[in-house]
């Protein structure tokens, strides 16, 4: 049971920790936590579920998913974060913008969508099938799920060492500095939300063979995402990811040993525990400024 509880809690850890990478990425350059990144995840599983979208091949779908995601990201960018930050970089109007667009992008997927789940097939040659080693029980898109996280950890890794990562730490620190410097937060801004929309699909796509897809997929992802935000640290991509792997373990623990129906409680239980003994998050990374 043990083992069990080991892979489900790496599984759906990965998606947690990929959420709380999304949040990441838009949180830089703007200081916003998008609370419309739910429905933007929703969006992407909704699309896969329609797949093959066009009698497109699952991984040209998913492409497509992930591109449509971004612009609609794009488009909240456009509408509920730059007017407010247009205004003053310090406001938090952000917070009943990002909230109204996510509740205008449920109101519209539930005009245009059904909400009975969808189930979605993992691509060829991966399945839901298990498979049986030395005791623990996985499938091949388990793996290829956690596989991904890890990838994109890496990936954000490389992009924060790059020149666009040292502008991003600079607008992050201090949007107005940096504008002084030549750098221009709200193109910036864009390239955040369109990587962030992105990164929100990929969440759907990955997400739909395993939760199935539905328009009411999105709350749930958004608030366990925050939670591997939170104790993993804002800004810091490996400490999410490894607060997502705590956090899904606890959860997968709290439905075997407890009941199904408490794991979100358990969950939620942890994580204020953690955050009373390591308020910084897991790895208690200080906040560094640059300009």
């Amino acid at each position: 049971m043990i083992a069990d509880i080991l892979v489900a809690g790496l599984v759906f850890g990965s998606l947690y920790g990929l959420v709380a990478m999304g949040f990441n990425v838009l949180h830089r350059p703007t200081n916003v936590v998008n609370f419309a990144q739910g429905e933007l995840i929703m969006i992407g599983a909704m699309l896969m579920a329609a797949t093959p979208i066009g009698g497109l091949p699952w991984g040209i779908a998913a492409v497509c998913a992930m591109a449509v995601v971004a612009v609609v990201a794009l488009a909240e960018e456009r509408v509920a974060v730059t007017p407010v930050l247009r205004r003053s970089s310090h406001a938090a109007g952000w917070v009943i913008t990002t909230l109204a667009f996510s509740l205008l992008i449920a109101e519209a997927a539930g005009r245009l969508w059904t909400d009975q789940p969808s189930t979605v097939a993992p691509p060829w040659p991966l399945s839901l099938d298990v498979n049986h080693v030395a005791g623990v029980r996985f499938s091949s898109y388990q793996v290829a799920v956690v596989a991904v996280a890890v990838a994109v950890v890496l990936l954000l890794g490389l992009l924060d060492r790059s020149r666009l990562g040292t502008a991003l730490r600079a607008v992050a620190a201090d949007r107005d500095g940096a504008r002084l410097r030549g750098i221009d937060p709200r193109a910036l801004t864009r390239r955040s939300f369109l990587l962030g929309g992105a990164l929100a699909g990929l969440t759907g796509v990955l997400a739909a063979p395993l939760l199935l897809a539905s328009v009411t997929m999105g709350l749930g992802l958004l608030i366990k995402g925050f939670a591997a935000l939170a104790v993993g640290g804002i800004g810091d991509n490996r400490g999410v990811l490894v607060a997502g792997w705590v956090l899904g373990t606890v959860e997968a623990a709290g439905a075997a040993y407890a009941s199904p129906g408490s794991q979100s409680v358990v969950l939620f239980a942890a994580m204020l525990l953690i955050l009373l003994v390591r308020p910084n998050g897991l790895r208690g990374l200080a906040v560094q400024r640059h300009v």
